[in-house]
């Protein structure tokens, strides 16, 4: 094989802009070398990678395939030359997590665990905070990912150059505490707790939820009573114990509250769900972001 890493990297800019001319142009060579190249390529590879003409360039199907396997490969061995180069030693493996508490406790540490089966030196800084706040940190390359409770209007929050994954979906479900009237129940209509005090969420930290519980109260017919809004889901967790409230929360947040007195109960005629989503910034993605997004597309799968 006689080609070239350069006649390679030729082949992507050109199918990247589809113009040989802008092609050239970025990789600050002449058009005519640049078509020599492309040639040289076709010919030691035997098959014709784009359709010219006087007016376009397109891939051929062996064209576009070349590409989209090459690409990905091409963009990993520049980014490590680069990261090689900065760092004048081999570079260490960081990665910056911003995570609401109910990811923190299940998700991240198994994210964690398989990074580290994969690369043994990796360091990691996990914070602990608000869905709204961990958005900010990703969008300002502070933190690289950051595991949120999925917006209503996740596409509206979610803008680019952020991209996301959503987790599974779980019911919104009553949290008592085991010495309340109903805790006995395992499911109810929540018209029925019209009457009781509930533990609120900060709309502009924690918006999702905030909705959630909104949404469900007005839609079983009543305007909820609020003793408080915008504590921790420990500082939650004690409260309702101790009598102080009761709340909605989904499933996998009072999966988490085992230890607790606190009874989870389903809602009659009410279906509303609730999941966790990673998002990152597409614009800026370090191999150990890549590793990490591939095993949390496996575990998802």
């Amino acid at each position: 094989m006689n080609y070239n890493y350069l006649s390679l990297r030729y082949f992507i800019e050109v199918a990247t802009y589809l113009n040989f001319s802008h092609a050239a142009q970025k990789l600050h060579i002449s058009q005519p070398g640049l078509s020599q190249q492309i040639n040289a390529l076709e010919k030691e590879l035997g098959v014709k990678l784009f359709h010219r003409s006087t007016r376009m360039v397109s891939l051929t199907p062996e064209g576009e395939y070349l590409f989209k396997n090459l690409s990905p490969a091409l963009e990993i061995i520049e980014r490590t030359i680069t990261e090689l180069k900065e760092e004048g030693a081999v570079p260490k493996t960081t990665i910056r997590i911003a995570t609401v508490p109910s990811a923190a406790s299940n998700k991240v540490p198994f994210l964690i665990q398989k990074l580290k089966e994969e690369h043994p030196m990796i360091e990691f800084y996990i914070k602990e905070t608000t869905s709204v706040h961990a958005i900010e940190l990703v969008q300002k390359n502070e933190y690289h990912l950051a595991f949120i409770r999925t917006p209503i209007d996740l596409k509206h929050t979610i803008q680019k150059p952020l991209d996301w994954m959503e987790f599974t979906k779980h019911p919104l479900q009553a949290a008592l505490s085991c010495d309340h009237p109903y805790a006995d129940q395992d499911e109810i209509d929540l018209l029925e707790l019209k009457n009781e005090t509930f533990l609120h969420y900060d709309a502009k930290h924690s918006p999702s939820l905030y909705f959630l519980l909104e949404h469900a109260c007005l839609t079983a017919g009543f305007i909820p009573k609020t003793i408080g809004s915008g504590p921790e889901i420990l500082t939650i967790a004690n409260l309702i114990s101790n009598g102080i409230g009761i709340t909605l929360l989904p499933q996998d947040m009072l999966e988490l509250l085992q230890s607790y007195r606190i009874k989870a109960i389903s809602l009659k005629n009410l279906s509303l769900l609730s999941s966790i989503s990673v998002v990152w910034n597409s614009a800026n993605v370090p191999v150990i972001v890549e590793d990490a997004i591939r095993i949390l597309d496996e575990m998802m799968k």
